[in-house]
């Protein structure tokens, strides 16, 4: 009950805010009564090298991908900041900060596709902040449990990498030889099972309220 009558004052509070002004951010989705608003899905698209130019015509279709994705962020931070953590580094948000411009062609297109969509060098600094919080929760709630055996080594070396190899006409090499990138394809695999497993159920769990299409 109180969420929902926290869904209706947030509705309330939008309409009344749409009828005093015509240039609101439009609340989107609200996750556990936490909003998305336009804006963040604009930022979001900004901010992914992989994604069209949010200044530009973007298909409904690509939106509605990429404000699903940022649902299931939404969840993960929610859950995050359940748990204890200590504070950002500089360290670290000048390595995210870096890795994130490195996907782009150059600083010079990054810095100009998200100044078309407003966003600052404080903004961009503090939605970094919250992916390396998020990062630090899958690390710490599926990578850490996830292992790899000798068995899953194996079967994926005979039923996948070698037919694969041999169909292209190589020669498999050794599995010795990529021993060590295959426990790691594996351990990307099994994290990114868990985590959907995670969502999946969380999604079951959570207050998911569509307030507007993209």
């Amino acid at each position: 009950m109180k969420r929902a009558a926290l869904s209706l004052v947030v509705l309330l509070v939008l309409v009344a805010g749409v009828r005093a002004q015509k240039n609101i951010d439009q609340i989107l989705v609200l996750v556990n009564d936490d909003p998305i608003t336009r804006t963040d899905l604009l930022w979001s698209l900004a901010m992914d090298a992989k994604a069209p130019n949010p200044a530009a015509a973007v298909s409904s279709d690509v939106l509605r991908r990429k404000l699903d994705v940022m649902i299931d962020e939404r969840l993960i931070s929610q859950e995050a900041s359940r748990i204890p953590s200590v504070e950002v580094t500089e360290e670290e948000l000048r390595k995210k900060r870096s890795d994130l411009i490195a996907t782009f062609k150059s600083e010079a297109a990054f810095r100009e596709r998200v100044g078309a969509v407003g966003l600052t060098t404080e903004r961009i600094d503090d939605l970094l902040r919250q992916r390396i919080l998020i990062d630090r929760f899958i690390d710490f709630r599926f990578q850490t449990f996830v292992l790899v055996t000798e068995p899953d080594i194996q079967r994926y070396y005979d039923e996948r990498l070698v037919p694969q190899l041999r169909a292209s006409g190589q020669v498999p090499p050794a599995l010795d030889k990529v021993r060590d990138r295959i426990s790691a394809i594996l351990k990307v695999e099994k994290v990114n099972q868990e985590i959907d497993r995670w969502l999946d159920g969380a999604r079951q769990r959570a207050e998911v309220v569509v307030l507007a299409e993209p």
